[in-house]
């Protein structure tokens, strides 16, 4: 969406994304999700405000207003993202299964980054030997703290710069989430 802003003579036009990055964010998240505004005037730099994951999801699933949003259209069906949405709490088995906005995708962004996931579970402190045990499986990235430089530069074209810390926004954001989706795409990543 396209905002106008006036002061005095001055007016000044934005667009907002959705986006995130590779950096670990608030409250133990190994990644950091924003609402990026780009503004038209080349001279102005870039602004970005951090939000959490949940309401990363809401909002690109159209649930939730917002300037990055603001059609409120579900953007994991645009771009392909599969597996997003809403889903009702079921039973399956005898085996509950929370429901709520869900987003493999989203969940597993931690995996470009990281060889391992990088923080315990909940309540078990900082001398836990259990790696939290609703992530399953490891990483994708060579080394167990970042990606090899190879792995960067295969981000590149998603909106990456120079370092994992960059946000990747708007469509090249959502083409990364759909491209993870791919087991070919997630194992040329990994052997970069």
């Amino acid at each position: 969406m396209l905002f106008l802003a006036s002061w005095g003579r001055v007016s000044e036009y934005s667009v907002s994304y959705l986006g995130f990055s590779l950096q670990a964010g608030a409250n133990s998240s190994p990644v950091s999700f924003h609402v990026v505004t780009k503004f038209m005037d080349p001279a102005k730099p870039i602004t970005a405000f951090s939000i959490s994951k949940a309401e990363f999801k809401r909002v690109a699933a159209g649930f939730m207003e917002s300037p990055a949003n603001p059609k409120k259209e579900n953007l994991f069906l645009k771009y392909r993202v599969n597996e997003c949405g809403y889903f009702a709490d079921t039973v399956i088995q005898g085996r509950f299964y929370k429901g709520g906005i869900q987003c493999s995708a989203v969940d597993e962004l931690w995996r470009l980054r990281y060889g391992e996931y990088p923080f315990y579970g909940p309540g078990t402190g900082s001398n836990a030997s259990v790696l939290d045990p609703t992530i399953a499986g490891p990483g994708w990235a060579q080394k167990p703290l970042h990606p090899s430089p190879g792995q960067v530069d295969f981000l590149k074209p998603y909106g990456i710069q120079t370092t994992i810390i960059d946000i990747m926004y708007g469509e090249n954001a959502f083409r990364l989430l759909a491209d993870m989706q791919n087991s070919e795409w997630v194992n040329d990543y990994r052997s970069r």
